[in-house]
């Protein structure tokens, strides 16, 4: 699960997962569940360009 923060990408049980999403009407877990794809869209575009910008300093040397 990422909460949108950068550094935070918090791990939850089947059962954790059940008790968050439970509560909510079917519109609202689908936008939960889109809000979720897009962080982790996000995070790996992140580390993607890290990874480039490393490769690049490297190439440098």
């Amino acid at each position: 699960m990422f909460f949108g923060k950068k550094d935070k990408d918090v791990r939850l049980t089947d059962k954790q997962y059940k008790e968050l999403i439970g509560g909510m009407s079917k519109q609202e877990r689908k936008e939960f569940e889109r809000r979720q794809e897009q962080f982790r869209r996000d995070r790996e575009d992140e580390e993607l360009m890290e990874w480039l910008m490393i490769e690049d300093e490297l190439d440098d040397m």
